[in-house]
């Protein structure tokens, strides 16, 4: 079978252009795309334990672990110990992680019109569809 006709390679050619695409996008306002996908899940629900967070953005946890250091650095988001278990704290987007939230919507969502242009509304919404399919499939 041919390089070309494998859906591995496909969607994985297809993510890293994405993502080289998107990193650009966001690298005015310093910022990743895997830290905005913990502001973006922390601005659906602000407050998450570190774990919650990785499940959140398929990611373990000494990764999220990182990100977190990093983005405290930032200022973007601060820990909150854990009153029941001190090992563990939530996750909060602090005021300036709200600010910079703010900005770089407009900025996720333009870049998200710009990838999917050349797709009308049935086919991205059958591409999620089959995207979330093979997501989906134990293997």
């Amino acid at each position: 079978m041919e390089l070309q006709n494998l859906i591995g390679y496909l969607v994985h050619r297809t993510d890293v252009k994405m993502t080289n695409y998107f990193t650009k996008q966001l690298k005015p306002y310093d910022i990743t795309p895997e830290q905005w996908s913990i502001i973006s899940v922390l601005n659906d629900q602000n407050g998450l334990t570190q774990k919650e967070l990785a499940e959140a953005i398929d990611r373990d946890q000494t990764t999220v672990a990182r990100m977190i250091h990093s983005m405290e650095k930032k200022e973007f988001v601060k820990k909150v110990f854990n009153d029941k278990d001190k090992r563990s704290h939530y996750i909060f987007l602090t005021e300036k992680g709200e600010h910079i939230k703010n900005k770089i919507i407009p900025v996720v969502n333009d870049a998200h019109h710009f990838v999917t242009t050349n797709l009308d509304e049935q086919e991205l919404k059958q591409l999620k569809l089959i995207l979330n399919k093979l997501y989906n499939t134990r293997y």
